[in-house]
């Protein structure tokens, strides 16, 4: 594997985490409406212990990166992106996204090598939560643009409707997808707000995916929105290594028996 280490943790000294001891990927599913799984959200999450327990499936995302330097933010995303290329390479072909933030966007914009590198996963989505600046401004806009410019990794913007998420953060039209904030799900779902911010937000971008769908009574009430994906506890997560596991030994066996990995809805992804 080439070196993709410039960025954050290059030059300076920092905390380094033995992140292949301590941490856990995990492949949260998002299925359509009509129940086909159409992409996978690449999690991490902290395992204190060998095994992976409720606790460790069910954390949040942003708690996790709320505790982390810039550095170990970097170091974490190298790893992210060295486990989704080694699963590309068995011959997986589904839509995988990776979580960032302005501060690994910045080392993004740094790294010749991982830009190569996401030059070479078309499949690859970067999704950035709305969290990630506390006023959009200006200068939030440019480094997104800047990083579109440099990547054909199409983005995503992940909790729209939580923190400081606006309208205006869509105007650049530089977003393929919006995800929407579980908690805005949960607490307006079956209202007329919902259904307006579904409404904006699909003229705004390609269309919604919606989190937060934890049981099948959620389901079926989105089964007639105009929401592209759901996401949420309805589901099981799978930890990567295991996934990856099947993967090829399907592909080495060539079975005849089709493997649900998620075959992708080409209209709607791709």
């Amino acid at each position: 594997m080439a070196d993709l280490s410039g960025g954050a943790g290059s030059g300076r000294m920092g905390r380094q985490l033995n992140l292949r001891q301590h941490y856990v990927f995990l492949l949260d599913p998002v299925h359509a409406p009509s129940g086909q799984t159409i992409a996978w959200e690449l999690l991490t999450r902290f395992m204190p212990g060998k095994a992976i327990t409720d606790d460790v499936l069910t954390r949040d995302e942003h708690s996790l990166f709320s505790c982390l330097l810039a550095t170990e933010k970097w170091q974490l995303f190298l790893l992210q992106l060295e486990q989704v290329t080694q699963l590309y390479k068995t011959g997986f072909n589904g839509i995988i996204s990776l979580n960032i933030d302005s501060d690994i966007i910045n080392d993004i914009l740094k790294s010749d090598a991982v830009q190569q590198r996401l030059n070479q996963l078309p499949c690859l989505r970067l999704e950035i939560s709305a969290f990630f600046t506390e006023r959009y401004q200006a200068r939030d806009r440019l480094q997104l643009q800047n990083l579109v410019a440099i990547t054909p990794a199409l983005l995503w913007l992940d909790d729209f409707g939580a923190g400081s998420s606006t309208l205006s953060m869509l105007n650049s039209g530089i977003f393929e997808y919006v995800k929407t904030d579980k908690t805005f799900f949960w607490k307006y779902g079956e209202g007329y707000a919902f259904d307006s911010l579904l409404s904006h937000l699909n003229d705004m971008s390609r269309g919604v995916i919606v989190q937060g769908v934890d049981n099948p009574q959620q389901q079926d009430r989105l089964m007639h929105k105009p929401v592209v994906g759901l996401q949420g506890e309805q589901w099981n997560k799978h930890p990567l290594t295991d996934f990856a596991r099947v993967f090829r030994k399907e592909v080495t066996e060539k079975s005849h028996k089709k493997f649900n990995v998620g075959s992708i809805n080409h209209t709607h992804f791709l």
